[in-house]
């Protein structure tokens, strides 16, 4: 009978912690509205040849040498990142004698608090301290974000609903101004195979339509499409894009704009954490023009 009983207690706590992970999360927030339609768009395009080289020592310190030219222009910087608990401190030096220091901090107390402080030399004026408050709850979440500098701005956006369809709302308030520089608001339609958006920004003057599809039951191809309309001069704007994962390793996208630009990326894994990017831009419109081709590779040693 203690066997029977103990073994019902067992059954009712895996029946409990299913019920716990099937519970389903919340709304998402506003910054990802539309997020994987613009990452798929826009991101891992480049137009000039960059190299980083990354090793970490013995105590955890990771050091970063990154380069990279841009016609006739070069850049170089070298950062290191220290790592300890909730707590993190960088440090990058630029060619441009530049120095700049970034301490985050996240509390264990209220671990919905995220601190940033940067600090920047010579150009003092820029540095900054960041209080983010982030919380989430079961059909709602909240993110707050100040910046205490010489023109201080709060940041505020908040999201109602589930982790299908969520409502959201986000404003910047220059307390310099007295005065509202961005008001933007939101809806968010997501499941495994789609993710749709529709976000009317910059007070009402630009709205932006997205929507992107995931076939297939392992989901390796997406494409999207996402319109956006300017209300005060009436002008429209396309883009479509496309992403194929053709195996673990390498990941193939494509975008195209009503501008007639058309952009090829390819993402090959060299290691775990390694990577190389080829990609090129190319003007439809403008056919004796050369096509732009950028270059980047990342060791991590």
């Amino acid at each position: 009978m203690a066997n029977n009983s103990h073994q019902r207690k067992k059954k009712r706590s895996k029946t409990s912690k299913r019920h716990k992970q099937q519970e389903p999360a919340g709304p998402r927030r506003f910054s990802e509205f539309g997020k994987f339609a613009n990452d798929l768009l826009t991101k891992g395009y480049i137009h000039d040849q960059t190299l980083s080289i990354s090793t970490h020592s013995c105590n955890g310190v990771i050091i970063t040498s990154r380069a990279s030219r841009q016609g006739r222009r070069s850049t170089a910087n070298v950062g290191a990142q220290y790592k300890y608990k909730n707590a993190a401190v960088e440090v990058n030096f630029d060619t441009k004698s530049s120095i700049a220091t970034t301490l985050s901090f996240r509390g264990e107390i209220l671990p919905s608090m995220n601190v940033n402080a940067s600090l920047r030399l010579p150009e003092y004026g820029s540095s900054q301290l960041n209080l983010k408050f982030q919380q989430s709850l079961r059909n709602a979440a909240l993110s707050i974000s100040v910046g205490l500098n010489q023109s201080p701005d709060i940041l505020l956006s908040a999201t109602i609903g589930t982790s299908s369809i969520a409502f959201g709302i986000e404003s910047k308030y220059k307390t310099t101004s007295r005065s509202f520089s961005r008001l933007d608001a939101g809806i968010s339609v997501t499941n495994p195979s789609r993710d749709a958006s529709i976000i009317l920004a910059e007070k009402g003057d630009l709205l932006r339509l997205a929507y992107a599809h995931r076939f297939g039951q392992s989901r390796k191809i997406s494409a999207v499409a996402e319109v956006t309309r300017r209300l005060s001069n009436n002008k429209n704007s396309l883009a479509v894009g496309v992403s194929c994962i053709a195996d673990k390793l390498t990941t193939v996208k494509a975008t195209l704009n009503n501008r007639g630009k058309l952009q090829a990326l390819l993402v090959h894994k060299i290691k775990p954490n390694s990577s190389l990017n080829i990609s090129a831009e190319f003007n439809m419109k403008v056919l004796d023009k050369i096509p732009r081709i950028g270059l980047a590779l990342a060791l991590r040693l």
